[in-house]
């Protein structure tokens, strides 16, 4: 009995509650924010869209900012999340009455509490279970997560699809309060802490070559990635565009599982370096060969790969593995930054990048990604501290035999 009490309602409740809220907040925030874009997208002009998502944007930057300090310095982060998905409840509920009101000011006010519902707690999200996922198996768990969250997506996604708006609006709000529930069901009562409870600064986050090593090479992937998102969409046209998300959807829900379990044996360092290099090729073909259909299906096929890899490594483990003994926040909002800020720069050119040269497009494309493995080359390995461990004094003990061997 007390054993249950310490762990919560579940069996293993840190990790369960931690599973938990990442799946129900990826699964939550995208069809809402989708289904926000096409409500919008039938209200207002593109001017007014620029500023909308601006505005989305820049609270979904500032507000994790907010997140972390309210997180060290003012409540206990389980509070925090209980209070973030509270908003992001209410957000989901008051959406509908912006539904028949062609109101700037409201939608300017959607969009800010929709930037909160996304930014304020997803660094002490991610953080969370990071903490109690922190074992031999951590890869394996979080390729498990990634799928599940990406199905999860996807059913709440057609469901809300199918239904009238205001209904969808409606589950969507449920389908948050559901998850926030299960979480303080599932949180154990003694909330586990960073070992040591060190807060590096931003400063010392940044300027760590571990960090760096990591941060650069996912810089140069996110920039690619929506410098060429609306080339791909006009080169590939209409009927094609709509099979491309499902297939490298499911192909990375698959390998996610697969490249953590992967990791989990060899280490996350070479797997990250598969998917940068399998990305490379996928563009090379692609500037190579424009018009082979050929071409196309291996580039759906390899950006599935390596989103696969990318989406649980950048997104689950590397930053919560890199922070070692340190509290976790400040390496998940960095790290998950590029992606934030880069998808709004990729809105702002989109009009303009259509006139690049599709073959140059992607034959630079390929070259910049084959160029990001060279810091990954220097990166360290970044298993939990454990596996680590064995692995020096596997290495050790056969360094001693080699020696052993040399003197008889």
């Amino acid at each position: 009995m007390g054993n249950k009490n310490e762990n919560g309602f579940f069996e293993k409740g840190g990790f369960v509650a931690g599973a938990t809220i990442v799946i129900n907040t990826y699964s939550w925030f995208f069809p809402l924010y989708f289904l926000v874009e096409k409500v919008f997208d039938q209200t207002f002009e593109y001017f007014n869209s620029i500023l909308l998502f601006g505005i989305f944007y820049v609270i979904a930057f500032l507000s994790p900012f907010a997140g972390v300090f309210i997180a060290s310095r003012v409540l206990k982060r389980d509070k925090l999340l209980i209070l973030w998905m509270c908003i992001g409840t209410v957000t989901s509920a008051l959406s509908i009455f912006n539904l028949e009101i062609r109101d700037l000011n409201r939608y300017c006010l959607m969009f800010s509490l929709l930037g909160i519902s996304l930014g304020l707690g997803f660094p002490s999200c991610l953080a969370y279970f990071a903490d109690y996922n922190s074992t031999e198996k951590s890869g394996r768990n979080a390729g498990l997560v990634f799928l599940i969250s990406g199905i999860g997506i996807l059913l709440v996604g057609v469901i809300t699809s199918i239904l009238p708006v205001v209904i969808s609006f409606v589950i969507l709000a449920l389908w948050r309060m559901v998850g926030c529930i299960l979480f303080i069901l599932g949180k154990p009562v003694k909330e586990k802490i960073a070992v040591g409870n060190v807060i590096p600064s931003y400063r010392q986050v940044v300027t760590g070559k571990k960090f760096a090593l990591y941060f650069i090479p996912w810089v140069m992937c996110c920039v690619i990635n929506y410098l060429e998102a609306s080339l791909l969409k006009d080169f590939f046209g209409l009927e094609f565009s709509y099979f491309v998300p499902l297939a490298e959807f499911g192909i990375a829900g698959v390998i996610a599982v697969i490249s953590g379990c992967i990791s989990d044996l060899i280490g996350r360092k070479r797997i990250v370096v598969f998917g940068f290099v399998i990305l490379g090729i996928g563009y090379a073909l692609l500037g190579l060969f424009p018009t082979n259909t050929a071409s196309w299906y291996f580039y759906v096929i390899a950006d599935g790969i390596a989103w696969g890899v990318f989406a649980v490594m950048y997104f689950l483990l590397l930053w919560g593995e890199l922070a070692e003994n340190r509290q976790k926040e400040k390496y998940y909002l960095l790290g998950e930054m590029p992606y934030l800020v880069l998808s709004y720069i990729g809105i702002l050119i989109k009009p303009y990048i259509v006139i690049i040269s599709v073959s140059s497009a992607f034959s630079l494309a390929s070259f910049f990604l084959f160029l990001a493995v060279v810091p990954l080359m220097y990166a360290p390995e970044t298993l939990p501290e454990k596996k680590l461990r064995e692995r020096e004094l596997r290495s050790y003990i056969e360094k001693a035999k080699k020696v052993k061997e040399k003197f008889t």
